[in-house]
């Protein structure tokens, strides 16, 4: 076993990766494994190390990594607070939830849900059969879209000639505080297209209110038979706004503003 440098010089064993204590990162959970475990195969958790698992609790699959405690459970809120730690776990836990959605319908759980050991895992989740039964229902063979619209600034007038970054950055903000802001009946309009095609409509998210060049944000949850829909929708405004607004449909995504969350019991 190899050894470390321990206090006044001593050499003290370092723990083997098998005896790191562990916990359960939840992804999401699935009726059955499906083709999902095949082609998580080559998936590496969130960790960017582990494999993933599919454990079966309460007639339902849940797919898990065994992870450090202390990287995810103990020091989580601290390793957060380190973008670059945070942008890593979260996007190979979306990767893993992506890979997943690809084949069959999946409950996503939100980053950071952990359980101490596979008793307490299918303990929390038959505890919750009610409202993962409607939860199911009501995503069957549907994902998730998000779709925003941008004004687009007028063109500059001739003027001033722009010679540094600091002067092109004040000229742009300057245009976006004059763009048209409210959108009128033709966003109200292509707001009630949205709902038309979608299953159900909610508001996006907090993160993009700050930009004064968006008119609309909207998360959907859509009919996977419906996506030639969505996307004829999108061209046909895009075209009827060119040069005016700008279209911004990404997806699809597991439906995480579509049904309800567990949380950690410990």
């Amino acid at each position: 076993m190899a050894a470390g440098i321990g206090p006044r010089g001593l050499t003290r064993p370092l723990p083997r990766a098998q005896d790191v204590a562990k916990v359960l990162h939840l992804y999401g959970l699935t009726k059955s494994p499906g083709p999902a475990a095949g082609v998580l195969r080559n998936v590496k958790g969130v960790d960017g190390a582990a494999t993933i698992e599919a454990i079966s609790c309460g007639g339902l699959i849940s797919w898990v990594s065994r992870v450090s405690e202390a990287d995810f459970a103990q020091n989580l809120a601290e390793n957060m607070q380190d973008l670059d730690w945070l942008a890593g776990a979260t996007t190979r836990h979306q990767e893993v939830l992506s890979t997943i959605a690809q084949t069959t319908d999946v409950l996503p759980a939100r980053f950071g849900i952990e359980f101490r050991n596979e008793k307490s895992l299918r303990s929390h989740v038959e505890s919750r059969q009610a409202a993962l039964k409607a939860d199911f229902e009501r995503i069957r063979d549907k994902q998730e879209w998000g779709v925003k619209v941008f004004v687009r600034p007028p063109e500059p007038k001739a003027g001033k000639k722009v010679r540094t970054g600091k002067e092109y950055l004040e000229a742009k903000s300057a245009l976006l505080r004059r763009a048209p802001t409210g959108g009128g009946t033709e966003l109200l309009d292509f707001g009630k297209a949205l709902e038309a095609v979608a299953v159900e409509v909610a508001e996006g998210g907090k993160f993009a209110a700050a930009r004064r060049d968006l008119e609309l944000h909207k998360t959907i949850l859509l009919k996977r038979a419906h996506r030639a829909k969505l996307e004829k929708l999108v061209r046909s405004y895009s075209r009827k706004w060119k040069g005016r607004k700008r279209i911004e449909c990404t997806g699809p995504w597991p439906p995480f503003s579509f049904v309800s969350q567990p949380e950690s019991p410990e």
